[in-house]
């Protein structure tokens, strides 16, 4: 019996070593991109109108019709240049900010992650920002200076852009597929703006190793070019948007944005009439403080600073319009479960207190052996909370034992949640290690209560979710039928689980996806979408090589 035991536990030792690190998502080094690019150039270019306080507003925020969807253009010039990717292990290719680097096998560009970035990845990444930020829009050609002595200049522009300019954009982005540091799955910056700030260039390199149609694929290129736009803290400083306030939850001061439709946005997401602003994040060194929000209030945010399905918030959004030469199309923002509702207590107390959180839905206190839903609801895994070699700082002391928290590289202030682990995604994960799971492109990860099978206690589980006219069905392991699944109920499997039910989720938990974009096959492509459908022009210019 002792020997069955010990060869008991043995199992379970190799088990649990077989899951993979927690993924964390690929970190942002925007700041750290933008000291290497310097100010932008400004570009003198005749406005449609005298400046921003034309802008009329009705009663119910809509915005002045001559307001229209900002139009992006995307050229990837240097995909079309083997010299300026990585076709071979061992190869020496540039990295698009000033040096190069030697190719590793993630580095390579395959012909069919070119075909994705330029065809799929770029344009859903850029619809983002198209179907939720108007601009006045510009009315003559993008002509725009030499990119000289900066980042930008490291890019592939086509020569007319110098002369007869872009028609027909507000916008125009400059991709590369070149190689990037450990951790980081792309990067972009802005490289020209108008003499009132706004972006009308930028630059974006894709890590080949990150180029998928994956939800996190694309919405990290959103993220990307969301920095291009101007989501910046110099750009939101000089706008007087920031504001530093001392003592918040034990710590010296906190930088947030405090401007009126941010503050406004903030107090509704949080439930916080109080609610001084959003905060941004102050962890993840000179690449990442600053110009994202705070991760530990707003995990789940597509501009906090570690990679992930981030939704595009009214957050967002409103930071966007505060700069002032943006509006939202309000009605398109993406909800966001993190922190939804949650009160002034999230904010202002600290995550947990000797090891009790007052939000177990975020923040989570023990490793368990059974696996369970992160909060994204892509994958399954377990409670990140690890002994550190030396006592966290006092703000940070969460538990009893002070050098319990989670490892500071999630920029969490070291509170502790639930993240997947890089093998137990619900899209492709390994079946080995997620008993009772149905892995497949759609499916998401569900709640369970009591869910057993031959093998015993299971947890949480991955299911196939099908989202139509906003009602949930799923289909379970081992049942190939469809299952309505209206939220407030669950479901009793009658194949494969022994016992338990799986609880329906709300729309919003499993439903929020990115539109993935096709470019059509032709070079060339621009289409025009009739405004009621919150859609305009997208053109992404490529030829094959």
């Amino acid at each position: 019996m002792h020997g069955a035991l010990k060869l008991a536990i043995l199992l379970m030792l190799v088990w649990c070593c077989s899951l993979c690190l927690a993924k964390s998502g690929g970190r942002c080094m925007f700041d750290e991109i933008a000291a290497k690019a310097g100010r932008p150039r400004v570009l003198a270019l005749r406005r449609t109108k005298a400046g921003m306080e034309n802008v009329k507003y009705d009663r119910t925020g809509s915005v002045d019709p001559e307001w229209q969807h900002i139009r992006i253009v995307v050229f990837a010039e240097d995909m079309k240049d083997r010299s300026r990717y990585c076709t071979s292990a061992g190869q020496e290719r540039p990295t698009f900010f000033g040096e190069t680097a030697t190719c590793s096998q993630e580095d390579i560009l395959t012909a069919a992650k070119r075909d994705i970035a330029v065809t799929k990845l770029l344009p859903s990444a850029v619809q983002m920002h198209m179907d939720r930020l108007l601009v006045d829009p510009i009315t003559e050609p993008l002509v725009f200076p030499p990119f000289d002595g900066s980042v930008c200049s490291e890019f592939k522009v086509p020569s007319s852009h110098f002369s007869e300019g872009v028609p027909d954009a507000d916008m125009v982005m400059y991709a590369a597929a070149g190689p990037t540091p450990e951790g980081v799955a792309a990067w972009a910056t802005g490289c020209i703006t108008l003499d009132d700030g706004r972006a009308v260039a930028g630059v974006t390199n894709l890590g080949p190793g990150s180029i998928s149609l994956s939800e996190t694929s694309i919405r990290t290129a959103a993220h990307e070019i969301a920095h291009a736009l101007g989501f910046d803290f110099e750009a939101m400083n000089d706008a007087g948007m920031v504001q530093r306030i001392p003592g918040v939850r034990g710590k010296v001061d906190v930088t947030l944005i405090s401007s009126p439709r941010t503050l406004q946005k903030a107090r509704e997401h949080y439930n916080c009439p109080d609610a001084p602003g959003m905060e941004l994040e102050d962890e993840g060194g000179s690449g990442t403080a600053l110009s994202h929000w705070e991760r530990r209030n707003a995990k789940d945010e597509i501009m906090s600073g570690i990679s992930s399905p981030g939704r595009y918030t009214a957050l967002t959004m409103a930071a966007f319009e505060d700069l002032g030469y943006y509006r939202g199309a309000w009605g398109s923002e993406e909800p966001m479960g993190w922190g939804n509702n949650s009160g002034c207590e999230l904010l202002n107390e600290s995550c947990l207190v000797n090891g009790v959180t007052a939000h177990p839905d975020m923040f989570c206190n023990e490793t368990v052996s059974k696996l369970v839903c992160n909060s994204e609801r892509d994958g399954l895994g377990r409670c990140n909370v690890i002994k550190h070699e030396n006592p966290l700082p006092p703000q940070y002391h969460y538990f009893s034992d002070p050098s319990r928290g989670a490892p500071s590289h999630l920029l969490m202030d070291y509170c502790p949640s639930i993240d997947a682990f890089s093998n137990t995604p619900c899209a492709d994960g390994e079946t080995k290690f997620m008993r009772g799971s149905l892995i497949g492109p759609s499916s998401m990860c569900l709640k369970a209560e009591g869910l057993r099978d031959s093998q015993g206690v299971i947890g949480d589980v991955c299911a196939d979710v099908r989202c139509d006219g906003g009602e949930v069905s799923i289909r379970y392991l081992g049942d190939d039928a469809w299952h309505p699944c209206p939220e407030g109920s669950h479901i009793k499997p009658t194949t494969t689980f022994t016992d338990g039910v799986i609880v329906c989720p709300t729309y919003s938990e499993v439903c929020i996806k990115a539109t993935v974009v096709v470019r059509p096959s032709s070079a060339s492509y621009r289409s025009s979408v009739p405004q009621s459908l919150l859609l305009t022009l997208f053109a992404i210019v490529y030829a094959a090589c």
